[in-house]
């Protein structure tokens, strides 16, 4: 199994933060940027639906829980 990228706690906060809302919290474009790469999160509805976690994102998210 592939080691896990290291995210820092303003990257594991905005991921947590990240509901598919169109109301959920703006976060900083380097972070979106490198949620993004890393493929933790997407836009369901281009190009300016709200963002959702991926399925990897989603368990990153809930293994911070």
């Amino acid at each position: 199994m592939a080691k896990e990228t290291a995210l820092t706690k303003a990257e594991l906060t905005a991921l947590a933060a990240v509901d598919g809302t169109p109301t959920q919290p703006e976060m900083l474009p380097e972070i979106k940027s490198r949620l993004i790469g890393l493929y933790l999160i997407e836009r369901r509805e281009w190009p300016n639906g709200p963002l959702w976690r991926t399925p990897k994102g989603d368990h990153r998210a809930k293994a911070r829980k």
